[in-house]
This record gives structure tokens, C-alpha cells and sequence, in this order.
């Protein structure tokens, strides 16, 4: 099991599942989890608290990202996956993959990098996730509890 881990949850919570990484952050926060995991919502403007991220080895994002699959379905990518991304792949203003590279550059991300990429199924406004993510999002945690296992 890896050290200190930051769990963060990324989205736009008014736009139904591309808030579905808060929504899972917000899960996650009501659950007993070891001392050496935190989590925290960083909603659309993660900068600032993956400026931290540093002070772990480990650091888990979860987000939904502009993936071609059934709701709910969940990928593994390192940053090196998203920063090479032909395209932007997240469906808010944040470009994931330029700020991990910064990060990394300035030597502020920790040694473990995993972003658990999450196809959403409707983007609306609204702040509930559409009936299918809904369904699925105890999948999605334990995705994430799995990860923090690993």
C-alpha cells in the first residue's frame, strides 16, 4: 500500500456528470479512510490544491473526461497519457494535461500520478448526476479505494 495520497475530485457540479469527480470526492469524505488519504473537491479551479499535492506520494484525480464510452466506465491514465493527448479531453475550461506538465516541471507533483478518467453520460445544467452515472458511482468508488489499495 503507497504512502500519504491525495485524492482529489475534479468538475463543474452545475453541469450534472461533469461534476461526477466532486460528486465521488463528496462520497468519499463520508467514509472512514486511512489517515494517510485526504481528499479534497477542487470543483474547476484545482490549481491551488494541486500546488499541495507535492506533500504526497501519491495523488489521485478523478474527473470526467471527453471519452467515447458507456457512462460510468472508468480509465486509467497517467499524466504522460493526458499531456500527450492530441486534444483537450476535459470538458471544462481546465486543460488537465498543461497543468500536471507545469506541475511536474516545477517539481510540485508527487512521484504516483493517476487520473481516473470517467465518461459521463449527459452534460446539462443541473446538479444531479444523470439516473446512469448515478447508478454507477459506487462502481466509481471503488475504483478509486482500489487505486488507493494498489
Amino acid at each position: 500500500m503507497g504512502g500519504r495520497t491525495l485524492v482529489l475530485g475534479l468538475g463543474n457540479l452545475l453541469l450534472g456528470d461533469e461534476g461526477v469527480g466532486v460528486h465521488v470526492a463528496r462520497r468519499l469524505a463520508q467514509m472512514k479512510l486511512p489517515k494517510r488519504v485526504e481528499v479534497m473537491e477542487a470543483g474547476t479551479a484545482p490549481a491551488p490544491a494541486l500546488a499541495t499535492a507535492g506533500r504526497f506520494e501519491r495523488l489521485i484525480i478523478v474527473d470526467a473526461l471527453d471519452i467515447e464510452a458507456e457512462a460510468g466506465q472508468v480509465y486509467r491514465l497517467t499524466p504522460d497519457e493526458v499531456v500527450q493527448s492530441s486534444e483537450r479531453i476535459s470538458l471544462h475550461e481546465l486543460d488537465l494535461g498543461r497543468l500536471l506538465e507545469t506541475l511536474r516541471e516545477w517539481e510540485r507533483l508527487p512521484d504516483e500520478v493517476v487520473i481516473l478518467a470517467v465518461a459521463p453520460g449527459e452534460i446539462r445544467w443541473g446538479t444531479e448526476l444523470s439516473a446512469e452515472l448515478e447508478a454507477k458511482l459506487p462502481e466509481i468508488v471503488q475504483a478509486v479505494l482500489d487505486e488507493m489499495d494498489a
